[in-house]
């Protein structure tokens, strides 16, 4: 922790402190620091966790802030090093380091574009009450490309007031943590994350969260852009079965946290991951049962349109019956074509792990 913007330092709190956890990307992190020195909006501050790098990434945080204190010596530039705790113990850490009306969410190898931080100012004075602010998001390949994908690709982004949807059925679509932003007493009121045993996915649980306990203001135009790789952890995840069991496990953590355990069955998405595993590993009798329930949640998923409901349910019919080699091909079809990894490939599809 260095620098004039330690914490006790002099001065109002900025409405925006800008939040990133970075691991091991060395290759990308001033990139996506640059892209905060950009922003049109001028009232922030940046707060970085490097959680336990082994690639360099601390040395370079520290020469950007170190530049970014010449040319901009107001600025409050904060950089911690701690051992690795994963996606959710670096954001726990961080927020206790931020000192801003709205903490804003950057992954350490996506970017933000010039207008972000005003398009989200100016919509958290539009609606007082809103808890977060959410916006879709540009896809980028690795070499800073647009690929030609918005996200969320399918589904709208959920807003207003979520909260007995979710006690409802869990289901509630938010984009990826670059296109998040989360008042500082909502945040709080999410401490301690009961997902620090998992790696990665701090995001699901804060925007479900946040979900719960304020009202949600999504902004429909894309703020951000989202770095697909080609070793992509995400996609390699959801492409194994041990990937997909420990997904439904962070999933299914989630819920227990906020006493929803029962109503998990009606959300779509939790349930093709349920119904995936089975495939890859269950009987058919658990196939079957399983698949009841995905196609009923299916049906009745707001987040849906009907012609979107008759194809994804087409395919989960064509998923039932497939034999377990074909299932596989299909199920890897469709995670490339979900996530966008269908328009940049993969290197790798090795297992990884939430």
């Amino acid at each position: 922790m260095n620098g004039p913007g330690s914490p006790g330092g002099t001065g109002a709190p900025p409405e925006f402190s800008v939040l990133v956890a970075a691991y091991n990307q060395a290759e990308w992190v001033v990139d996506t620091l640059d892209s905060v020195a950009a922003q049109a909006f001028g009232d922030w501050e940046l707060v970085v966790v490097d959680d336990g790098s082994t690639d360099g990434t601390a040395e370079a945080v520290r020469g950007w802030m170190d530049r970014l204190r010449a040319a901009r010596p107001a600025v409050r530039a904060v950089l911690s090093s701690i051992p690795n705790a994963g996606q959710s113990g670096a954001m726990e850490h961080g927020f206790g380091l931020c000192r801003g009306r709205w903490i804003a969410l950057l992954d350490s190898d996506d970017r933000w574009v010039p207008e972000k931080l005003a398009r989200v100012a100016q919509a958290a004075a539009a609606d007082p009450a809103a808890g977060m602010i959410v916006h879709t998001m540009y896809v980028i390949d690795e070499h800073g490309r647009r690929t030609g994908d918005v996200r969320p690709r399918r589904a709208a982004l959920s807003e207003g007031d979520l909260r007995d949807q979710i006690r409802r059925t869990t289901r509630h679509v938010a984009p990826a943590t670059s296109a998040v932003a989360i008042r500082a007493d909502v945040f709080a009121g999410l401490l301690p994350m009961p997902t620090k045993g998992f790696r990665t996915a701090a995001d699901a649980y804060l925007t479900m969260g946040a979900s719960l306990l304020a009202p949600v203001k999504a902004v429909h135009e894309p703020l951000a852009e989202y770095r697909m790789h080609p070793d992509g952890n995400h996609i390699r995840t959801m492409l194994s079965p041990d990937g997909v069991r420990r997904w439904v496990e962070l999933q299914s953590v989630m819920a227990r946290h906020f006493g929803l355990t029962g109503v998990a069955d009606r959300n779509s998405y939790f349930l093709r991951h349920v119904f995936a595993l089975q495939k890859f590993e269950g009987g058919v009798g658990g196939q079957v049962a399983t698949f009841g329930r995905l196609a009923r949640a299916t049906w009745t998923d707001a987040a849906f349109g009907p012609g979107e409901k008759l194809v994804f349910s087409a395919f989960w019919t064509a998923c039932l019956l497939a034999p377990r080699p074909v299932f596989r091909r299909l199920w890897r079809a469709f995670q490339l074509k979900q996530t966008g990894f269908d328009k940049i490939g993969l290197r790798s599809t090795a297992d990884s792990a939430i």
